[in-house]
């Protein structure tokens, strides 16, 4: 193509800069030098986007994140969520409850407790989400400094199996809880 430059990767430095539309050209290892006349390894050519693309997708790769490449553009989406077993009786929420489906699955009662912002680094707008996968219900409580809202005809404990449950930071220590919980 008239608008492209083509690289070879053993001839570029470390600091070196990509657009999305140059070309990389990769040598693959599948000749035989040993040939009788030798065969030379063969190579590729493929734009530095899908390179970074492959890379980006190893990174995130089990994250719950999705990439998509499309007319050159990048983008990072939240995808289907991993989910994150939560047994004990009692257990504090964290930064690795975050885009994942969190299953409260005990045979037996679970208190669930939100920290602060000064114990863990929520990021602002985020939302936990999850379900009482057990027989046991899910009671939420707010730890120090952190006020949980919710419908004041409800409690903050699930309303049986298969309860889903959901927790959206509002602001610096504020929750909304919101699913299906009892009635108060």
């Amino acid at each position: 193509m008239a608008d492209e430059t083509a690289y070879s990767i053993g001839s570029m430095t470390e600091v070196a800069a990509l657009a999305d539309t140059d070309i990389l050209e990769l040598e693959r290892p599948d000749g035989n030098p040993a040939a009788e006349p030798p065969v030379p390894n063969s190579w590729w050519r493929v734009s530095a986007a899908k390179i970074a693309a492959y890379v980006l997708g190893k990174v995130v790769q089990g994250s719950g994140m999705r990439l998509s490449l499309a007319g050159g553009q990048l983008t990072l989406e939240s995808g289907g969520a991993a989910s994150v077993e939560i047994t004990g009786s009692a257990a504090t929420l964290g930064l690795s409850n975050m885009n994942r489906f969190n299953r409260c699955n005990n045979a037996t009662a679970q208190t669930i407790t939100i920290p602060p912002q000064s114990s863990v680094a929520w990021p602002d707008d985020i939302q936990l989400e999850g379900a009482q996968w057990g027989a046991g219900a899910v009671t939420f409580v707010a730890g120090s400094g952190v006020t949980l809202r919710k419908r004041s005809n409800r409690t903050a404990t699930t309303d049986g199996q298969n309860a889903p449950w959901g927790l959206k930071r509002t602001g610096l220590n504020e929750w909304l809880l919101f699913g299906d919980f009892g009635s108060a």
